[in-house]
């Protein structure tokens, strides 16, 4: 599994690099999931998990409930909550999931610009 840092705003799936220092306290990986197999169950007590389906349709069980999801679809997955997922397809299914913690932890900084005229 190779690493990758990415924001979903809506429909839009932002990629970005993963800095090691940017104070940002989450984890990206982008899966490949065979078809028929299933991936879980997992619980991340202090941390909520957002998958996105860039390809393939997936169904994800979440605390006992169950739903698909297809390509340039995303679930949000609360801290604390059990769930799983399976591509329920023929083909590869491909997700990017990025786990964060409830209470994100960040670094300040100060910055400031300095403008003058020429």
């Amino acid at each position: 599994m190779s690493k990758h840092a990415f924001f979903i705003a809506g429909d839009r799936v932002l990629h970005v690099a993963n800095a090691s220092g940017a104070g940002f306290q989450y984890r990206a990986q982008a899966h490949v999931l065979p078809a028929q197999v299933q991936a879980g169950p997992f619980l991340h007590d202090g941390a909520e998990t957002v998958l996105y389906v860039s390809d393939g349709v997936i169904e994800v069980m979440v605390n006992g409930a169950a739903a698909y999801v297809g390509a340039g679809s995303h679930v949000r997955v609360p801290a604390g909550t059990a769930f799983g997922y399976r591509n329920v397809g023929d083909e590869v299914a491909r997700l990017l999931c990025r786990t964060a913690p409830a209470t994100p932890v960040r670094d300040a900084c100060r910055i400031t610009i300095h403008l003058t005229a020429a």
